[in-house]
């Protein structure tokens, strides 16, 4: 049996471990090891809430034959970043999809991803590397969502929309169909994207402008 280590210490860390803990393959395939800091450093009072030891930092742990690794860290660049340093050193990531995912066969899951409970992923969408989804996201048909994106909660998005790698889709935000998001780009808590956003930018609001 493979030891799951879980990149970030921070909170969306620890929703990961309970998440972990009800996806495909735990306590079969492998079990939860602990976590590894990336880089934030967290109060001690923060790190007491962990519910599995700290097994120390990205950069300075021993990776053993068994461990398999999945980034719980929240940030779309330091997801790339901390993931890249695994990789260098020949660690392996794994999938950690909810049983309470829905997934539709012709769905495409990078690796490294991480599915929350409640995710809708529809036909034929793509997920590249490392993308992570939070509770109740939904992904609709035909979908393209680039390497280390990360989808807040309760986001929507529409059928036929293309996002870049390593952008942030904050919680309740809406595509609609067909709408386009630039590498690195951030849509905003609540944001309805009608058609583009352009790659770096920041927007908010209904409809989205860039701030």
């Amino acid at each position: 049996m493979k030891n799951l280590i879980i990149i970030g210490v921070g909170g969306f860390a620890r929703e990961v471990f309970w998440h972990a803990k009800q996806a495909h393959g735990f306590g079969v395939d492998w079990r939860i090891k602990g976590f590894l800091d990336g880089d934030i450093k967290l109060a001690a009072a923060e790190y007491a809430l962990l519910p599995a030891p700290v097994l120390g930092d990205v950069d300075g742990y021993d990776i053993c034959a068994d461990d398999v690794f999945t980034c719980a860290v929240g940030t779309p660049t330091a997801r790339r970043h901390l993931a890249e340093k695994i990789l260098s050193r020949g660690g392996k990531f794994i999938n950690i999809i909810s049983t309470h995912a829905y997934i539709m066969p012709t769905a495409q899951l990078g690796r490294g991803v991480i599915i929350a409970p409640h995710t809708d992923i529809g036909d034929r969408a793509q997920l590249g590397d490392f993308v992570a989804t939070n509770a109740q996201t939904i992904i609709g048909h035909d979908a393209q969502i680039g390497d280390c994106s990360c989808i807040m909660p309760h986001a929507v998005i529409s059928g036929k929309c293309r996002l870049g790698a390593e952008v942030f889709i904050g919680s309740g935000a809406v595509l609609l169909p067909k709408a386009t998001v630039g590498d690195g780009a951030t849509v905003g808590a609540g944001a309805v994207v009608l058609k583009k956003v352009r790659a770096g930018a920041t927007v908010f609001g209904n409809p989205a402008i860039e701030i």
